[in-house]
């Protein structure tokens, strides 16, 4: 049987319950003398159970004649996995603020520029304040070509991304121009970098090669059913070399771990965000990667947050697009507010461009320990 995950246009919209809901107190255990002693009675009461009132909801900011409404435009056939969790962290961050909204989504399946025109169409006649599109460059473009006079953020992209973009296009991507600069510090006079042929690893090496003149060693491992022991064995070139992992969390996890059983002592290992993720230390031996250095630009959520994303099957943890969107739609919603609430993620948004404060992270042996 083949199960159907297709997203399909659908609107969500939420109202805030009534805070004066009741509950039953529930019943306390009864100790033994207390048991003891109520047999000796007579059986002439009968026991109530007095309603109370719950703990009171905080009050909404605002009510059903005032809801955010919000567009989230996505092609699911591009993005995938990204079309489900980014919908679900938006709808997280509101039900976190306990907001009235008005969510709808719009598959546009692909990113071709008829879909998303029609799709752009639509969200405009339903009236809607804000866009948050999780779009690859093409979709960022026709976006940025077909919208003006509506707030948009793009939780999948930096602003460098992208050739032109109004004003009103806010990028949440990461600026892995910073994370590479920022592992540079620790890489040695000797460069080697590892990529699987991807779009993001070729530009991972372009900026590897714009932050060092020492890169000697380039490898492709597209898969992670390589001939490890032909790649590493006598391969004693890598020995106290600085070798940045522009590959996928399986591949980079086997790399590492290839490179000690064939005897090879990098200096370094350099990675960036990528591959940070919990399942690198249950991947490799923390020998393995006693000399790794991560890039991270997730910071801390409040934990309530992170719940809640939790109840959705995803986290925003370690998954930057989902951070991103979240941080995106708490931007929105101050805008919404005309600035008179707080953020919750403390994310300035610069040039059209969400600022990360990116630290250096080693995978230690239970969990990422930061090391700037």
């Amino acid at each position: 049987m083949t199960i159907d995950n297709t997203i399909t246009s659908t609107t969500i919209a939420m109202a805030t319950p009534t805070p004066s809901t009741t509950v039953e107190q529930p019943k306390q255990p009864i100790s033994t003398e207390e048991a003891t002693s109520s047999s000796q009675e007579t059986d002439t009461s009968v026991s109530t159970l007095v309603p109370v009132p719950a703990a009171s909801m905080p009050k909404p900011l605002n009510d059903d004649s005032t809801i955010i409404k919000i567009a989230v435009l996505v092609p699911q056939k591009t993005i995938k996995k990204y079309a489900i969790t980014s919908v679900n962290s938006v709808i997280a961050y509101l039900l976190y603020k306990n907001y009235y909204f008005d969510l709808n989504v719009f598959n546009t399946g692909d990113e071709r520029e008829d879909s998303i025109a029609k799709a752009l169409s639509d969200i405009k006649a339903g009236g809607y304040h804000y866009i948050i599109a999780p779009v690859t460059a093409d979709g960022a473009q026709i976006i940025a070509n077909n919208v003006q006079d509506t707030l948009v953020f793009i939780p999948t992209l930096n602003r460098s991304n992208v050739r032109s973009a109004g004003s009103n296009i806010i990028f949440g991507g990461i600026d892995y121009d910073q994370q590479i600069a920022l592992l540079a510090t620790k890489a040695n006079d000797r460069v080697g970098t590892f990529e699987d042929g991807s779009s993001l690893s070729y530009q991972l090496n372009g900026l590897i090669k714009k932050n060092s003149n020492h890169v000697f060693y380039e490898k492709r491992v597209e898969n992670s059913k390589m001939n490890y022991k032909q790649l590493f064995k006598g391969n004693s070139s890598l020995n106290n070399a600085s070798l940045y992992l522009n590959t996928p969390l399986v591949t980079s996890s086997l790399i590492a771990s290839q490179l000690r059983a064939n005897g090879i002592n990098p200096y370094m290992l350099l990675s960036t965000q990528i591959n940070y993720n919990p399942l690198l230390l249950s991947l490799t031996q923390y020998e393995d990667r006693d000399q790794m250095y991560i890039a991270n630009s997730i910071q801390k959520a409040p934990p309530s947050l992170e719940e809640i994303n939790a109840l959705f099957g995803h986290d925003i943890v370690y998954d930057w697009v989902n951070y991103s969107t979240s941080v995106g739609a708490d931007y929105l919603c101050q805008q919404f507010f005309d600035g008179k609430i707080s953020r919750t993620f403390k994310e300035n948004i610069s040039g059209n461009q969400v600022v990360y404060n990116t630290s250096l992270y080693q995978p230690g042996r239970n969990e990422f320990i930061r090391a700037n």
